[in-house]
């Protein structure tokens, strides 16, 4: 990218010099990814590694990077060292499988503590096994001896896990963990980590081992992984320079208003996110609303939502893809209602000889998947086989031309929609004073998947009443009232060739300011649909 279309703050991450450790602040929509292809330009005579947080991203950055970088997931990087050899007995690792190979007795609650032992063995950066019981988050609460004993059989299976000879299945994140292991030094002049808020230790410990130029992207307020063992490296990093870029080109004033009022509410945060984009409407869809996204907080409110949309005749298309959602499972699970326990495809659900055994199960594992199975199976009864068979005749075939586009916040993250319908399934955010809930009352990643929600939506956007009540709270009713009225689709038509008025992601100096656009409901044509920032 020339630097005649880079902001200044574009340009600052673009000529940075590469020595030590940079760390670049990026606020949602501000070009994070355009930036790192400027610096990598600037630089195309040094062999640079780009480590990308999904196999999605590091294909958009594979279109996007000068061929003097590489794009890869760190456990693509892992694969081709230690990986390779478990091809043959990759799999998943779950409670009842430390049962059945470690010849435990069925008790689900310690199962579950020799697994997340392991689970997060995998995920950190130890370099000896521990001796007593770990998990991902909170530590285990068990009697002392009872801890150590589940580290031994852990400690037991991990060994059966990297043993080529086993049946003992192979994660993925084991052999990244054996990667981490070998303190490997990567062969490239310089390396570029992006999502750093949600790096996992055992990456993290890869990264910031390199001798060579790092330089590491992301945003604070973006990190919703915590629950699988991330961590924030942009905190933990030691900077030889900090630079940061606040201005988002993916929308407007409006939504930058609420994102800046979570952020000072909960966060204290006094750098304002800048939104110089179109000004997005902040306001209720039309009773007949255009093709648009709904996010939504779970898988349940997801099927919730599809079942809802499937009734009103409604194209459904979902971020991930349908089969990312498991309602193959929901239909096992229901079969296990039923006594149907012969037609079981899921080799998990196989294991249980009835619903009773699998509630069991999910309240002594907390296994959150199948709780949430279990909620969706509990709500809806008989009708599921015909609505999952309803759900995928839905689907259209090209996720853009969907009637409704479905994605959980998890799933969004790192997805630019033009219209978007925030579900109703985010936690409250208000006590019963009308006071934002403290930290013990309310976890902030949520409010940090709020904000990443929030944040995807380009042209309009209509919240939950949720999001709504915190507006109030801080002095944002006008918005909100403004929001609750209601609207005609056909006064809000808008000129057909509205969408190429917006620049893409990587033009920021031909961003629509406020002034030169209009708050009309615009129309889509294919492709415009999903877009990776």
């Amino acid at each position: 990218m020339s630097d005649l279309r880079l902001t200044t703050e574009q340009a600052q991450v673009a000529h940075a010099p590469l020595t030590g450790l940079t760390k670049v602040v990026a606020y949602a929509g501000t070009g994070k990814t355009s930036s790192l292809c400027a610096l990598a330009q600037r630089n195309r005579g040094m062999r640079g590694l780009y480590l990308a947080f999904t196999k999605s991203a590091e294909t958009d950055a594979r279109q996007r990077f000068p061929r003097s970088v590489q794009c890869k997931t760190v456990n693509a990087l892992a694969m081709g060292v230690t990986g390779k050899p478990y091809l043959r007995k990759l799999g998943s690792l779950r409670p009842i499988d430390a049962i059945k190979l470690m010849g435990l007795s069925w008790d689900w609650t310690f199962a579950a503590l020799v697994v997340d032992t392991v689970t997060a063995w995998c995920a950190s950066d130890l370099e000896v096994f521990p001796d007593s019981a770990i998990a991902v988050g909170a530590a285990p609460i068990a009697p002392g001896h009872l801890l150590k004993y589940a580290a031994v059989v852990a400690g037991k299976l991990w060994q059966r896990m990297i043993d080529l000879d086993d049946p003992a299945p192979m994660t993925h994140d084991g052999y990244l963990k054996l990667f981490q292991l070998q303190h490997p030094t990567l062969p490239w002049d310089y390396v570029m980590l992006d999502e750093a808020q949600d790096t996992n230790p055992v990456t993290w410990d890869i990264v910031r081992r390199q001798k060579c130029p790092v330089v590491i992207v992301g945003d604070g307020y973006q990190s919703i992984f915590q629950f699988r063992g991330a961590i924030n490296a942009m905190e933990q990093a030691q900077a030889t320079r900090v630079l940061s870029l606040t201005q988002s080109f993916r929308f407007g004033p409006r939504i930058a208003r609420i994102a800046n009022a979570l952020l000072w509410g909960f966060f204290t945060e006094t750098t304002p996110l800048e939104g110089v984009g179109f000004d997005t409407v902040v306001r209720a869809l039309p009773r007949d609303p255009p093709r648009h996204a709904v996010i939504a907080r779970t898988n349940a409110e997801i099927f919730s939502e599809a079942v809802s949309a499937v009734k009103a005749g409604k194209s459904l298309g979902f971020a991930g893809g349908v089969n990312s959602y498991g309602f193959e499972k929901i239909i096992d699970t229901w079969r296990l209602v039923t006594g149907d326990t012969d037609s079981i495809r899921d080799a998990f659900l196989r294991n249980f000889k009835d619903f009773a055994a699998l509630q069991d199960y999910a309240e002594k594992s907390r296994d959150l998947e199948v709780r949430r199975l279990l909620k969706i199976v509990t709500t809806y009864g008989s009708q599921i086989p015909d609505l999952i068979d309803a759900i995928h005749a839905a689907c259209h075939p090209m996720l853009s031309e969907a009637d409704v586009i479905l994605s959980t916040a998890h799933r969004c993250k790192g997805l630019t929609l033009p219209v978007v319908r925030l579900a109703e399934d985010f936690p409250v955010l208000l006590d019963d004073r009308g006071n934002l809930l403290p930290p013990d009352k309310l976890d902030r990643q949520e409010v940090n998947l709020l904000y990443v929600a929030i944040t995807r939506a380009q042209q309009w956007l209509m919240l939950n009443s949720t999001t709504l009540d915190f507006m109030r709270a801080m002095n944002l009713g006008d918005m909100a009232e403004e929001h609750a009225l209601d609207v005609d689709a056909t006064e809000d038509a808008a000129p057909s060739s509205w969408e190429n008025d917006l620049p893409a992601d990587d033009e920021p100096d031909q961003a629509v300011t406020p002034s030169d656009t209009v708050t009309k409901l615009p129309q889509f044509s294919q492709g415009d649909l999903f877009d990776l920032a």
